[in-house]
């Protein structure tokens, strides 16, 4: 009885420390949040619809790119597609404001989540895990923050404008305010998750279940899950479908590297222990 009872209230002890962490965790997104919505003025100019404008610095790389390679200028005519955006919807401009607010809070506020995440699991890491603690924060917040940049400067700006332009019927094209925040969200939150597969493969493999040979003999496996993800994840065209599953499959071979040397250490250290032995 007296074990049952210490066991229960282990348990519920851990709940309670499991709270603590999810209500700082929270109130870090409010925070954020609410400073995002100081901002918001400069937020939409200067980060929401920039994509939208031929003046976005991917733009101007790429027409860079175009007259270094002799093909010239590949963008030569200035757009700004958010002053073809509309509302149709009364409650429109609320709820997308509103989601994009939280959205961006959440982003800023990932290093911050992820510190309270390894602050919860920390007690029942071993001392030598411990030590990686400051990699690992830094690790998920890179990965995720790079995701997040690469969607924001390379297949937003880029699926934005050729899927506004691409008119094969020639009807032109007309989008609404939440739709195009509803991609804008998809495509940050989304690449930023998937930027973390290095990271998922050096945990994996470290607790055993995944291993470099397995990642190597199922390569061909991976690439048609990688294009299954990429086009779940994008618009419903090959075009963003490339721009995702290039960077997607590096990312991929990165990860079988990741693994690769997780498992030769742990094969190091167990052929250390037999020699103690």
């Amino acid at each position: 009885m007296a074990d049952n009872t210490k066991s229960s209230m282990s348990f519920l002890a851990h709940i309670g420390e499991l709270r603590g962490h999810l209500v700082r965790s929270i109130l870090s997104i409010v925070i954020t949040s609410i400073a995002v919505a100081i901002y918001w003025d400069e937020l939409v100019e200067h980060v929401i619809m920039a994509p939208l404008k031929s003046t976005f610095p991917t733009f101007d790389i790429f027409n860079q790119f175009g007259e270094l390679t002799g093909f010239g200028k590949i963008y030569t005519e200035s757009f700004d597609i958010s002053k073809e955006l509309t509302n149709l919807n009364p409650s429109g401009q609320i709820t997308s404001q509103f989601f994009a607010v939280i959205v961006c809070g959440v982003i800023i506020a990932i290093p911050y989540i992820i510190f309270e995440i390894w602050r919860f699991v920390k007690p029942a890491l071993k001392e030598a895990e411990r030590k990686y603690a400051g990699f690992t924060i830094f690790a998920v917040s890179f990965f995720f923050v790079t995701g997040v940049l690469f969607s924001y400067y390379m297949l937003l700006p880029l699926c934005t404008q050729f899927l506004f332009t691409y008119d094969p019927f020639g009807v032109g094209n007309t989008w609404t305010l939440p739709s195009y925040i509803d991609l804008f969200v998809q495509l940050l939150l989304s690449m930023g998750v998937m930027f973390l597969m290095p990271v998922f493969v050096y945990f994996l493999t470290s607790i055993g279940i995944l291993t470099p040979k397995f990642l190597k003999e199922y390569r061909k496996h991976a690439f048609i899950v990688v294009l299954v993800i990429a086009a779940a994840i994008t618009p419903n065209d090959v075009y963003s479908m490339v721009l995702v599953t290039i960077p997607l499959w590096l990312l991929y071979e990165l990860s079988v590297l990741v693994s690769n040397s997780v498992y030769k250490k742990q094969l190091k250290a167990k052929s250390n222990d037999l020699v103690k032995n």
